[in-house]
């Protein structure tokens, strides 16, 4: 266990649907500069776990702090909702990718900044010099993240026109124009080629090693996530079953039994 207190601390979280108990008595730490693997079979919680963290649903009972980028410590941000979490610096992506589709890949990147200038109408009235100035500062970091991802050349093309792969990588960018204390990755490798998810594996990896952003990681590409992730959370029926190293993770018992029905747990 590293010699350090957790960015996120989840406690005896509970999400119940009516009769269905999605998330039960769920604990779990996530500490800072890891990339942590989120695993478990369909319907363990995972992603509902993902809601509850970001703002998008509320628990049912326990809590959740997380340590923003302006606090310093741990907060209680039980309850917040999303745009809240998002300005302590806890970003959420999605399975499906969200890209304004009518729009560039570099504009989808320019969007990300708050307090934009441009978006105060008397701004661009009797101060376009501020606006011009700080969209150019702002277009920089874009064409920056999109170097780091190697989507540059694609920042003129319309977001819709790119590939699944593409938009993830493009999403993975847009989390870091908001310059992320902990980002929540949901399933980032669907539907994604084996070139481009090395490319992203890599991205993930260099982003956690050179910018020191932390992820929280759920996805079913064992061969991607053994290999990118330490540790590994394991849930089953909405409650953490195991955690640890890939390798104390793949010989649990527990993990082989819950996940695989009993089949050995291993990457090719």
């Amino acid at each position: 266990m590293p010699n350090t207190e957790p960015i996120l601390k989840v406690r005896d979280v509970v999400k119940d649907f009516g009769g269905l108990r999605a998330v039960d008595h769920c604990t779990l730490d996530v500490y800072p500069g890891q990339i942590t693997g989120l695993i478990g079979p369909n319907g363990a919680g995972k992603t509902t776990l993902f809601n509850l963290i970001s703002g998008a649903l509320q628990p049912t009972s326990g809590r959740i702090f997380f340590e923003g980028r302006r606090s310093g410590h741990l907060t209680d941000i039980t309850g917040m909702a999303m745009h809240q979490t998002f300005d302590l610096g806890l970003v959420r992506t999605f399975q499906i990718p969200r890209e304004m589709k009518l729009m560039t890949v570099l504009e989808n990147l320019m969007l990300v900044p708050a307090g934009q200038s441009g978006e105060r109408i008397w701004a661009s009235w009797f101060m376009p010099w501020r606006v011009a100035r700080q969209e150019r500062e702002i277009e920089a970091r874009a064409l920056e993240a999109l170097e780091f991802v190697r989507l540059s050349h694609l920042a003129d093309e319309l977001a819709a026109n790119i590939s699944t792969g593409q938009k993830k990588l493009l999403e993975l960018a847009r989390t870091l124009m908001s310059e992320p204390k902990l980002v929540l990755l949901d399933e980032p490798t669907a539907g994604v080629n084996r070139t481009l998810m090395s490319q992203l594996s890599l991205s993930i990896h260099l982003a956690s090693a050179e910018r020191g952003v932390t992820f929280l990681i759920i996805d079913h590409d064992m061969d991607v996530l053994m290999s990118l992730c330490d540790p590994v959370i394991v849930m089953a029926n909405g409650a953490v079953i195991s955690q640890g190293t890939p390798t104390e993770v793949q010989a649990d018992p527990q993990v082989i039994e819950a996940y695989l029905g009993g089949r050995k747990l291993g990457v090719a």
